[in-house]
């Protein structure tokens, strides 16, 4: 019987500014609430369904996508997806506890409970397939300069924010990760043909060029909606604060436990299709 390598694969972009935990549970999901990381996992666990489920996203039919669909519901679990990402965080900042704190003590200034507030609102409204047309539209007129000097300086401020953190890099490096565990994860389920694991690593090396245009377009876009309602001074105070070491290394364990969390969460994503394309043609 011949299996099908399904290359419809989504990458699903991860992006979050600020998250921390402490070293007992109560206490970090009192923090976890504080930081609206419920909120965020709830989106993200939305996002995740969303793009999986997509019309033509899979080629199953019937039975078998509905059965995928459940598959897909039981792996998005928002506080099951947030409790393993705390877990995985504190791991990371166990060796750093000062970055843990200076990122605790920005969250608690009036600007750090802005930006919070104003990246959960923003990926909440992202959801909505004509709002993100809408921020694409507001980007490509700010690249164009049709946006007059506000809109040019306000993308350059976001572009700083995007290079203090190497956001780019890092989701383009979580998105091929992502994307392999996934194609693993099928692999894992005898559901692609005359394929190896170095074979599926070439596959997604190619992916590379189109997952990092990807990757650009949606953080400007939605970085400059997000920052929107922040001043001049209040977007350069940010930009500035999130290029300082302690910034930058709490940012890069953040990546670290987003790569193992949602590298899981592909991993089965690829499984529970390699399945389901099985039985569909059993």
């Amino acid at each position: 019987m011949r299996r099908r390598v399904f290359l419809g694969v989504t990458i699903l972009i991860i992006l979050i500014t600020f998250a921390a935990t402490l070293s007992r549970p109560a206490q970090a999901n009192d923090l976890a609430r504080a930081l609206l990381m419920p909120e965020l996992f709830e989106i993200m666990a939305d996002e995740g369904r969303k793009s999986v489920l997509a019309d033509g996203a899979t080629p199953l039919q019937g039975r078998a996508l509905e059965q995928f669909t459940s598959d897909v519901e039981r792996i998005y679990q928002s506080e099951r997806m947030l409790a393993e990402f705390v877990t995985a965080l504190e791991a990371e900042l166990a060796a750093t506890p000062e970055a843990r704190a200076d990122a605790l003590d920005f969250a608690a200034s009036d600007l750090g409970r802005r930006v919070l507030q104003l990246e959960v609102a923003a990926r909440q409204a992202l959801l909505d397939d004509d709002v993100d047309m809408l921020a694409r539209m507001a980007l490509e007129d700010a690249r164009a300069g049709l946006s007059g000097e506000d809109g040019f300086q306000r993308l350059e401020q976001v572009r700083a924010r995007i290079d203090a953190n190497e956001l780019v890099e890092l989701n383009v490096s979580l998105g091929l990760n992502t994307s392999f565990a996934y194609y693993r994860g099928m692999l894992a389920e005898n559901a692609v043909y005359g394929m190896s694991s170095e074979m599926l690593l070439q596959l997604v090396w190619a992916q590379e060029p189109e997952i990092r245009a990807d990757i650009e377009d949606w953080i400007e876009s939605y970085f400059l909606m997000t920052y929107q309602p922040l001043s001049a001074p209040d977007m350069q105070d940010f930009v500035d604060y999130v290029g300082t070491p302690l910034a930058q290394e709490f940012n890069r364990a953040m990546f670290r436990a987003f790569d193992k969390v949602f590298s899981e969460i592909s991993f089965q994503v690829g499984r529970a299709l390699g399945r389901r394309l099985n039985v569909e043609e059993l």
